[in-house]
């Protein structure tokens, strides 16, 4: 035999070594994973979940974990095949929730609930596929009820230190005799960084992420048209790297496409239709490094350890104790509501509210800091607000009250108009609202300056 006929077989002996050696390895790996997996989701998440049994085979392993939700205790079976698998990855994990955890899910589900599949990259990445299958029942003991269930797919994926999540759903239909619930398009998405270091005290974390509930479509309503609501909905978040070492925060609320239509048994009917609405919240400056120290220390709070009053106490106590430090910059919180249109009136508004410098502070407050820092740090507070309603939307909202509560809609023009007269409330532009500005110095109120002299001994005993 030739030497090179002889290295050839040399090759293939060894890789169908390496082929038959390998799964057993890559098994016992998975495996280490697999374990310091479930610890983590119960240490340092609080998932109530922990490993019962775990049989590790050549080719193929079977693992079982307990899971417990209120009273209820149930265990999902985890079917495991490790390769390394050319088109999966190192392993592929096909995990599914019971459909008897109870009598009205095994009613719902001719199957699994709820489907998992993980599979193990070969970069060190994971993806997890989620899936709920769809149904078509009557409600058990509710005779005429019936819920249509059109499932859910999506998935949780990790890469490096970044993670992507999207769920979709195709909604849901509840019909109970003269009375219909619809809800169509449900999507579930975030991404962002994973922070795999955010215990190294000199790491330069990426707070990059974001957030987006949407709901397509929602209806209420029933056959005799008394009452009909219908909107649109989305909520959004992300978080942010600012200047200075700093992290933002931004949020919104969205309604679009606002429809309700009523006939109450007294009075006229209603009639409301907006095109679109929304909530903006902003939060801006606050300190990267002590946020990333409250972060740490609410990871290290055990909840499997501690009742959830005592897990409630010990976050807010991490909270207080860094709260000085996270605002120690010129923070700013905004609250916006861009005008609303009712075809009643519209109405709108702006709050925003921020923190002066620490440089700022006169030395009584400033040594106060070290004495009382959650009361100094309110001597930093500056306020503006700018929110006004149109007179015309205020009259339909008191017309529709007559019937509900005749006495409250007796009232309230008289306290719109004895709060004009205080000065409490302001009239511009056929609209009733208030415009504040409280700074270090000065408190003007729709107009008239207010002494902050005369603010102060009440400010510091509320805040006793």
């Amino acid at each position: 035999m030739s030497k090179k006929a002889i290295s050839i077989t040399t090759v293939v002996i060894l890789l169908i070594l390496v082929a038959v050696v390998a799964p057993y390895f890559i098994g016992a790996k998975v495996e280490t994973e697999f374990r310091e997996g479930i610890a983590q989701a119960k240490t340092e998440y609080g998932y109530p979940i922990e490993l019962t049994d775990y049989e590790r085979g050549w080719l193929h392993s079977h693992a079982v974990t307990r899971v417990q939700i209120e009273d209820t205790t149930f265990d999902v079976e985890h079917e495991i095949t490790h390769g390394p698998l050319f088109v999966f990855g190192w392993a592929r994990i096909h995990s599914a929730l019971p459909n008897d955890i109870s009598p009205e899910m095994a009613h719902f589900f001719d199957e699994s609930p709820l489907v998992a599949n993980t599979k193990l990259g070969f970069g060190g990445g994971y993806r997890i596929g989620i899936q709920s299958p769809a149904f078509d029942k009557d409600l058990p003991d509710e005779p005429g009820v019936h819920l249509t269930w059109q499932g859910l797919k999506g998935y949780y994926a990790r890469h490096d230190n970044e993670v992507d999540l999207q769920l979709n759903g195709g909604g849901l239909k509840l019909d109970a005799e003269n009375r219909h619930l619809v809800v169509d398009d449900i999507q579930v998405s975030g991404d962002g960084s994973a922070m795999e270091n955010i215990e190294e005290a000199d790491a330069k974390l990426d707070w990059d992420s974001r957030f987006e509930a949407k709901l397509g479509h929602y209806r209420m309503y029933d056959d005799a048209g008394a009452f009909d609501l219908a909107y649109g909905m989305r909520l959004h978040a992300n978080t942010a790297n600012g200047d200075n070492d700093t992290v933002e925060f931004h949020a919104g609320y969205d309604i679009t496409d606002l429809q309700l239509k009523a006939k109450p048994d007294d009075g006229d009917p209603i009639d409301v239709s907006v095109d679109q609405a929304a909530i903006k919240l902003g939060l801006t400056g606050l300190k990267a490094g002590p946020l990333q120290e409250a972060v740490v220390a609410l990871r290290e709070i055990d909840p499997s350890q501690h009742s959830p009053e005592r897990v409630q106490a010990l976050s807010a106590r991490v909270f207080t104790e860094l709260a000085p430090e996270i605002l120690a910059g010129t923070p700013k919180l905004s609250v916006t509501i861009p005008p609303v249109e009712t075809g009643h009136g519209e109405a709108q508004g702006k709050v925003s509210a921020g923190l002066i410098s620490n440089d700022e502070l006169p030395p009584e407050v400033a040594d106060m800091r070290r004495r009382m820092p959650m009361l100094a740090m309110a001597q930093r507070l500056t306020l503006d607000a700018d929110v006004f309603v149109d007179e015309q939307l205020i009259d339909w909202v008191t017309k529709n009250l007559a019937s509900e509560n005749p006495a409250m809609a007796r009232e309230l023009p008289m306290q719109i108009t004895g709060m004009v007269r205080q000065g409490f409330l302001m009239r511009e532009d056929d609209a009733v609202g208030v415009r504040l500005h409280a700074g270090k110095d000065e408190v003007v109120l729709n107009g008239q300056t207010i002494p902050a002299r005369q603010l102060q001994p009440l400010f510091e005993s509320l805040m006793r």
